[in-house]
């Protein structure tokens, strides 16, 4: 089975708080909706996201007025094309790559996703687990 995962994360550079959602397909929209879910999440905290360039992240334009109404709220930071290593997101990935989904096979992507969830849910119990990788993000 190599069907794509479409999940949209965060981890915070404070304490490594790792937040997911499952889309089915990545978009603007389902970006925008991700955004929202933050938003709610950390409340009257103001979120500060760093993005990278993905074709994903381009916001409909109804989602850019709500961004804007909302810049209270949220910002978005975009990093320059071509610098993952500059991505705090992405050694979870590769964390996540380890622990779930590296040289193992699932017959479906229930299972799959199931497996991701769970690695998901160590992240939140144990959050050392990945808080070393982002540390320098800090």
């Amino acid at each position: 089975m190599r069907k794509t995962a479409h999940l949209f994360a965060t981890v915070a550079l404070t304490n490594a708080d790792f937040t997911y959602w499952f889309a089915d397909v990545f978009n603007g929209q389902t970006f925008w909706t991700f955004l929202k879910r933050l938003v709610a999440k950390y409340g009257g905290r103001k979120v500060f996201l760093v993005i990278d360039n993905a074709p994903c992240h381009n916001l409909p334009p109804d989602g850019k007025e709500w961004l804007a109404e909302n810049r209270h709220r949220i910002e978005l930071h975009r990093l320059p094309p071509y610098s993952p290593e500059l991505n705090a997101i992405e050694p979870v990935w590769k964390v996540t790559r380890k622990m779930t989904t590296h040289n193992r096979f699932y017959a479906t992507t229930d299972e799959r996703d199931a497996a991701l969830r769970k690695t998901f849910a160590a992240f939140r119990r144990k959050p050392s687990l990945i808080s070393a990788h982002v540390e320098r993000f800090q």
